[in-house]
């Protein structure tokens, strides 16, 4: 099965809350078979940040809207957002 890496940009609910803070919470909720593949953040202003997390899932219907539901269900996260969805590359001979 083809697996797909989403980039979602999250905004944190209060200032402070970095990537190393999101990183073990979202691992927690992801659901089987979904991991994270990176995770950096990005300063706004005034101690706020903006987490991008790249998440690796399977390719079948319906897996992004459970990979995002799980990642919003986390009470520190304000807004999430989907910017690009892509296929893993693959290697030579695979």
């Amino acid at each position: 099965m083809n697996i797909l890496v989403a980039r979602m940009k999250i905004l944190p609910n209060g200032p402070g809350i970095k990537a190393s803070t999101f990183e073990p919470l979202i691992i927690d909720i992801l659901p089987d078979g979904a991991k994270i593949r990176q995770i950096t953040e990005e300063p706004i202003a005034f101690g706020l940040f903006t987490v991008f997390a790249d998440v690796e899932f399977e390719d079948k219907p319906g897996a992004l809207d459970v990979v995002e539901e799980c990642v919003n269900k986390l009470e520190q996260v304000s807004e999430l957002e989907t910017i690009a969805v892509s296929n893993t590359s693959t290697g030579v001979g695979e």
